[in-house]
């Protein structure tokens, strides 16, 4: 009679430990996605900013091997940026890369591109979250004149 009183007992033990156990994970997952939404912020306003130096900082290793930073700074821009919005952090399940969907707010030429989209693709290095360059990324943002010219 005993028996039957602890499996109950012991069955709720059981879920409450996978339910904790669960929580712990989802919360981790919103830590690395906060500190990653902090990272696209900050991103995003350098080059709004025009702080390239800055700008430079955030992206991987990778890149920063290919492209000096002296290079990278005074190379000569033909878009500006206006505004963002981050429209989705895809984290993967490894929590060490992610997809982030921007729409930015560029000017060129003269036209004004409002919500252009843009996917970056950040990935974890050092500890620190780092953005990868790719040609994708610079021609999804590389608009064709299509709206009225700004006066």
């Amino acid at each position: 009679m005993k028996s039957t009183k602890r499996t109950p007992l012991a069955a709720a033990c059981c879920l409450t430990m996978i339910l904790l156990a669960g929580c712990a994970g989802l919360s981790l997952t919103a830590a690395r996605q906060e500190t990653l939404d902090q990272r696209v912020k900050n991103y995003m306003q350098a080059q709004i900013d025009g702080q390239w130096d800055q700008a430079y900082s955030f992206f991987h290793s990778s890149y920063r091997r290919k492209v000096s930073k002296e290079n990278y700074v005074h190379q000569t821009r033909k878009i500006s940026y206006k505004g963002f919005a981050i429209e989705e952090i895809a984290m993967l399940p490894s929590g060490d890369e992610a997809a982030v969907k921007v729409r930015i707010d560029i000017s060129f030429m003269g036209y004004v591109f409002p919500r252009a989209p843009q996917k970056q693709i950040w990935a974890k290095e050092n500890g620190g979250w780092f953005v990868k360059w790719s040609e994708k990324t610079t021609s999804q943002t590389t608009p064709v004149p299509r709206q009225q010219k700004q006066q």
